[in-house]
């Protein structure tokens, strides 16, 4: 829900059952247990930085909702296609930069556990399949021991900010949610150089990543793998093909909707039923949930690229994917 600050300022309203209330009241009252934050170290435009997310993890906790931090180590958006190292950390060399890296993830975590608001999971990186902080993290082109070095750091500073015993539970992130054996060559590489990490998560949008059922096969050889939680961090799917603003959505064409499903509210829900009911039959009762992202992400003055993917129409109204969401058990 890292885009309800922005929207708020911009005046957006969320509305259930037609009446305006708190988005935040909203998703708790439809089932909701959790939400996803992300930070970037210092953002040029100022959205998701520390401030805001120790005020956004307060406010999903005054609502009975744990959060999962999602640190970028960027400060911008870090996904496959760029995990840019923040501006301030650029000239640092490899020993400074793990240091860094270590120093900077224990301080966050203690900042937002001192205002009561520590995360129940904390996510190193963002869909770091190919590394993160490049080019000395990189896989592709550095290979693994950058990358493993840097996460290691990012390990300890968590482990720094609540000792063994407290710590929130450690999130590794990819986005090979319909690919399981990109997912296994990952995680192989990770086990096979002493990396502990604690839960898997996998982003999975189907008209980018394969079928549910490919999913499935993901999760399930996952957990048996590995006999550890996995869940989905990352999903949508749209309730329309249309867009309410001046900027171009994701998805305009309904054939890239893969995973069958019309792109409708009900063919909305449809869908997140569907993949709940996957999560849930992960093997070992190790399907801990799904995450939809920028359910928030309704448009306003910036514009939005999701707002047919988000989890309120154009008036604001919330759509009956948000209560299909918590059939997924808590």
């Amino acid at each position: 829900m890292s885009f309800l600050p922005l929207i708020e300022s911009q005046n957006g309203v969320f509305r259930e059952n037609g009446i305006a209330r708190d988005c935040v009241a909203i998703i708790r009252n439809q089932g909701c247990n959790l939400v996803r934050l992300r930070l970037w170290v210092n953002p040029l435009g100022g959205w998701c930085n520390l401030a805001q997310t120790i005020a956004m993890a307060q406010r999903a906790r005054a609502n009975n909702i744990r959060v999962l931090l999602d640190l970028h180590y960027s400060d911008t958006w870090a996904d496959p296609g760029q995990q840019n190292k923040p501006a301030s950390w650029v000239g640092l060399n490899d020993a400074a930069l793990a240091t860094q890296v270590q120093t900077y993830t224990r301080d966050i975590l203690v900042a937002m556990r001192d205002a009561g608001a520590a995360p129940e999971a904390v996510q190193l990186g963002n869909e770091v399949t190919d590394g993160m902080l490049w080019p000395t993290g990189r896989i592709s082109s550095g290979g693994w021991s950058g990358f493993v070095n840097l996460l290691s750091a990012a390990r300890r500073g968590v482990d720094d900010a609540f000792g063994v015993a407290q710590r929130p539970k450690v999130v590794i992130h990819i986005d090979r949610g319909a690919d399981l054996g990109g997912a296994t060559w990952f995680f192989d590489n990770l086990a096979n150089r002493g990396v502990a990490w604690d839960v898997i998560g996998l982003s999975y949008y189907p008209w980018w990543h394969g079928t549910l059922e490919q999913c499935r096969a993901t999760l399930h050889g996952l957990a048996s793998r590995y006999r550890k939680p996995v869940f989905i961090a990352e999903t949508a799917y749209p309730w329309t093909l249309g867009w309410n603003d001046n900027t171009n959505n994701i998805l305009g064409l309904p054939s890239q909707l893969l995973a069958g499903f019309a792109a409708t509210p009900s063919g909305q829900a449809a869908f997140v039923r569907a993949l709940t009911d996957i999560v849930h039959a992960t093997p070992y009762g190790l399907g801990q949930g799904v995450c939809w992202w920028a359910p928030d992400w309704i448009g306003g003055g910036s514009g939005s690229s999701w707002e047919n993917l988000a989890w309120f129409d154009f008036t604001g109204n919330v759509l009956p994917v948000a209560l299909a969401m918590s059939s997924m058990p808590a």
